[in-house]
């Protein structure tokens, strides 16, 4: 009888184990559930999708691109970043909606966006409160980063494009008379215009002779130009400085073409390959000879950048324009951001931000103390439809 106890005793403390052993597998199951939970960075990337400048899909194509390569390579840890897409709807108002709607779900990191001036000019007076930065791939209107500690932005702003823009067409090309056409109501083309004013003014042998302006209608529809055109074409100007957004620029040039405004070039900060070859296809030549400060081109010749092309080829099938390259770096900047902070609180993040400097596809690379990126602006023209640096 005393074996039968023992044996039955042994049976049970069998089960016991056993319940502790699947016990101990189903906790140790669920914290390691908790733990990839955990090594998930939700950022949120504010991008126009839909609306009249709608031009998100190929910079979406860049950032998935870029997310891909620094999820496999440079977050320690084994912790991977996770995109949270807001749509802008192409406005400011909706650029403001899909900011808050990131805030408010309590889990974002960092904002990589707004695209447009206009956009961050929306959100500014909400960064400090909600503490998490924002991170602009393509906004480079004037003075916008000293208003915020938690604004960055990647692009070059037009302190440091058009000063050398206007220096490059005065000294290479002789440019003595120029016109200047800008929207009236975006942020970006306006602080363009006022900068190209400021750095002209510097300079006894070159003026201004024709300042026009145009507004978008409502719907997004571009505005037929011809009496500012020919307002511009009456001075006989050397060059017309084109003050706009990426969507905006073809309808300028075209209509100046059509007009018979020929062989004079166009001056447009942060032109685009993309813009060139739709204003091409539209009325071909026109954007011939076009002259542009900018961020990037392709034609740098430098371990990083060849590396995106190569890696932007073989993926997409395509070609990349600037604001893609822009869009690209962004991820990259905000990823040495997350390693140098070795946290996700937002502020540990936003102070690694202000102290990171390292080697991108647009150069080496860093942060002024306002939040404003720094390295070597380009000047470029378009010959047969591609660009050429110029001025170096």
């Amino acid at each position: 009888m005393a074996n039968v106890t023992r044996n039955k005793g042994a049976l049970d403390m069998k089960k016991i184990a056993t319940l502790m052993l699947i016990v101990v597998t189903m906790v140790l199951s669920f914290l390691s559930c908790a733990q990839d939970e955990t090594e998930e960075i939700p950022v949120g990337v504010i991008i126009s999708l839909t609306g009249p400048r709608a031009a998100g899909f190929d910079l979406k194509n860049a950032l998935d691109l870029a997310l891909e390569e620094v999820n496999a390579s440079l977050l320690p840890d084994g912790r991977k970043i996770r995109f949270i897409f807001e749509d802008s709807e192409s406005t400011p108002d909706g650029v403001e909606r899909a900011y808050r709607k990131l805030i408010e779900r309590g889990e974002v990191v960092a904002i990589l966006g707004p695209y447009t001036s206009s956009g961050v000019k929306r959100i500014i007076p909400a960064l400090g409160q909600n503490g998490v930065l924002v991170l602009s791939p393509t906004s480079a209107a004037s003075g916008l980063s000293t208003q915020s500690d938690f604004l960055f932005r990647c692009s070059l702003t037009v302190e440091r494009l058009v000063p050398k823009g206007v220096r490059v067409i005065r000294e290479e090309f002789g440019y003595r008379k120029v016109a200047a056409i800008t929207n009236r109501v975006d942020a970006f083309s306006q602080s363009n215009l006022e900068l190209l004013k400021r750095e002209i003014d510097k300079y006894e042998d070159i003026s201004i002779v024709s300042e026009q302006f145009f507004d978008l209608s409502g719907d997004g529809q571009f505005p037929d130009l011809t009496d500012q055109l020919i307002r511009i074409k009456d001075t006989d100007p050397d060059a017309i400085f084109v003050s706009a957004l990426a969507p905006e620029q073809p309808g300028v040039m075209v209509q100046a073409r059509r007009l018979g405004i020929a062989d004079v070039p166009f001056i447009i900060t942060h032109l685009a390959i993309g813009v060139v070859r739709a204003a091409n296809n539209a009325e071909p030549g026109s954007a011939e000879g076009s002259i542009t400060s900018t961020s990037w081109i392709a034609a740098v010749d430098i371990p990083e950048n060849r590396k995106f092309l190569r890696n932007y080829r073989e993926k997409y099938d395509g070609e990349p324009g600037s604001f893609s390259a822009l869009s690209y770096v962004s991820v990259y900047i905000l990823a040495e951001a997350v390693s140098n902070a070795v946290s996700t609180d937002p502020r540990a993040i936003r102070n690694a931000m202000a102290d990171l400097r390292l080697n991108t596809l647009l150069g080496e690379f860093y942060f002024d103390r306002n939040g404003d990126a720094v390295y070597e602006p380009i000047v470029a023209r378009v010959k047969d439809g591609k660009f050429e640096v110029i001025g170096q």
